[in-house]
């Protein structure tokens, strides 16, 4: 049975880090400064230049590209640069390929494919060579391929073969991959379409206008499942995941034919639509280990790790990225969401001084970004230097919102003032977070628009408010508003432990049972399932919170962007200290409904 797309405001709090490591041009701070060097094993492919005069066969550049990338990174046999690349920087604006050379450098290559394709008499021709990116020294001439000018596409299938050949000559490495003698689509307007969905998937355009290129592929030729995958993978990151289940069930007789990463990322798709993060993370791993080459299949796979809580993991896969050389194509406001994710790893592996320093490094680069001061006073807090951190939380109040971090409405100063407070006070300084926790409380209220823009920004500042332990103001403020509240998970769950600490147990029953309701709908229910855990650690039911605690964490994602984290969430502090709550909260995994 289909199930229903989530939620807005679940894909707000849940979906975005996914759909940003995975849509290129949506959203990922400038990366780690290091040596971006070309290295002669990293070879970039070239969008091939149409020397036909046959506008209607400009297409073909890019699917040579695109059908080679995907041979040589299939078969491992050197460092390929990501897809990503071709579709976001092997164009310019107007539509021209970009110089070979360019490419390579802007991505770390030392080596270059490039190639062109021309016409003679009824016959196209292609070729191609593989030259030294720094020196433009051809290393080894591709053998050219010849097919009829009007089925264009089946040059493809044979242009792989010999630039594989050339590579493997090149570098001295066998190659042996069924994967890679895969023949090419046999519908050139079906594999356009592709090469359309690809273009405006990775330059994040809206989901609507990538599906309908795949679905386009897909109806142009029956036979391209590549295409039906692509399907299944844009209605997991935003499209609906009813279109997810429909192309799972509809591939399920042919699953045989689809190459073992196309079945992995169809997987992960349908592992993604049902919040099943555990099994999406090893389904990623299996998928970077099936592609070690691949930074971007490894980043994907250090971000499922973190999400799911696997802590060690998450650090380990993220730390080798070097996100100016392998994410160099990404543009900078995209790079932002990789450190992100690699300083909470950073932060929860307790790696605090690592973490400084390169957040410190980034607000030298950039000292307009929320995100980076925020990085730096949080690692601050964690090593005891409040007053530190403080003065970076003025630096930040002054700031206007973070648009390259964009998460549920945006990082806004008065959020980070908020999340600093939780911060120092799960790090013992109790004096420094009421101080983090007033200036949020202030800065909402400076500008009541700030307040009235929604039931995300009422819930930050009932949550500084909460951290000031004035609960009839967050209270009024969680009621201020249209009755869309009363179904906010978020919200009635904060009123629920708001009315426990104020000794009013019905009342916070009664936020427990709606939760109860909530949680029957599969997309709320691991959100319900956490907040009830609130509820019942506040209401001092210790065993009712770590039923419902465990469900949640064995329901979904454990880390969740911006301070919904099970580290700083001050929410969480009647568990802390327990070994069932200290056992998720180091990132070990997860813990079974219950246990102790």
């Amino acid at each position: 049975m289909p199930r229903p797309a989530l939620p807005r405001s679940r894909r707000a709090l849940i979906g975005v880090g996914f759909a940003l490591v995975l849509v290129a041009g949506a959203v990922v701070v400038v990366g780690r400064l290091r040596s971006s060097r070309p290295d002669r094993n990293r070879v970039a492919v070239a969008v091939f230049v149409n020397r036909t005069g046959d506008p209607s066969l400009e297409p073909l550049g890019s699917m040579a590209a695109d059908w080679v990338t995907r041979g040589l990174t299939q078969t491992a046999l050197v460092d390929v640069v990501d897809l990503g690349s071709l579709y976001v920087g092997g164009r310019s604006s107007e539509g021209v390929p970009t110089d070979p050379y360019d490419l390579a450098r802007r991505n770390g290559a030392g080596t270059v494919v490039a190639g062109s394709y021309y016409l003679a008499t009824d016959s196209l021709v292609v070729r191609a060579t593989v030259e030294d990116a720094a020196s433009g020294t051809v290393l080894q001439t591709v053998a050219p391929v010849h097919a009829p000018a009007a089925d264009a596409v089946r040059a493809l299938g044979v242009l792989r073969e010999h630039v594989m050949a050339a590579i493997a000559g090149v570098f001295d490495v066998r190659y042996g991959s069924v994967a890679a003698r895969q023949s090419a689509p046999l519908s050139f307007a079906a594999y356009r379409a592709f090469i359309d969905g690809q273009a405006a998937y990775w330059q994040g355009r809206p989901p609507a206008e990538v599906k309908a290129n795949f679905e386009r592929a897909a109806t142009e030729d029956s036979t391209f499942v590549g295409s039906a995958v692509w399907l299944a993978f844009v209605g997991a990151n935003g499209a609906g995941c009813a279109l997810t289940d429909s192309v799972a069930h509809s591939l399920a007789p042919r699953r045989d034919r689809l190459t073992p990463f196309d079945r992995l990322t169809l997987d992960i798709s349908v592992a993604r639509c049902r919040n099943d993060w555990q099994s999406g993370y090893q389904l990623a791993l299996e998928q970077s280990r099936l592609r070690p080459r691949s930074t971007y299949a490894v980043y994907t796979a250090g971000f499922f790790a973190l999400t799911s809580n696997h802590i060690r993991a998450a650090h380990e896969l993220l730390a080798p990225v070097d996100p100016e050389r392998d994410l160099g194509w990404l543009s900078d406001p995209a790079k932002t969401i990789y450190w992100r994710d690699f300083s909470a790893a950073q932060h929860l592996a307790a790696a605090y001084r690592a973490e400084l320093r390169e957040a410190e490094q980034q607000v030298r680069r950039f000292p307009s970004s929320l995100s980076f001061r925020l990085t730096a006073a949080r690692a601050l807090a964690a090593l005891g230097r409040g007053g530190e951190a403080l003065q970076q939380m003025e630096a930040m109040a002054r700031l206007a919102p973070d648009k390259t971090a964009r998460v549920q409405t945006g990082l806004a100063a008065g959020l980070a003032c908020y999340l600093l407070a939780a911060e120092l006070r799960v790090h013992g300084d109790t004096a420094a977070s009421r101080i983090a926790a007033q200036r949020a409380v202030d800065w909402y209220r400076d500008d009541p628009g700030r307040v009235e823009g929604g039931r995300f920004e009422r819930y930050h500042l009932a949550r500084a408010l909460t951290v000031l332990d004035r609960p009839d103001e967050a209270l009024a403020v969680l009621a201020f508003g249209t009755g869309a509240d009363t179904t906010e998970p978020l919200n009635v769950g904060l009123r629920g432990v708001l009315a426990a600490r104020q000794g009013r147990r019905a009342a916070a029953l009664v936020e427990d049972a709606r939760l109860a309701r909530i949680g029957l709908n599969p997309a709320w229910a691991q959100t319900a399932a956490m907040q009830r855990a609130r509820i019942a650690a506040a209401l001092g039911d210790r065993e009712a919170a770590f039923e419902q605690f465990g469900r949640g964490v064995a329901l979904g994602m454990v880390r969740v962007a911006l301070g919904h984290d099970l580290h700083s969430d001050p929410l969480y502090d009647p568990l802390r200290g327990d070994p069932r709550f200290e056992r998720v909260n180091r990132g070990d995994g997860v813990v079974p409904s219950g246990a102790r």
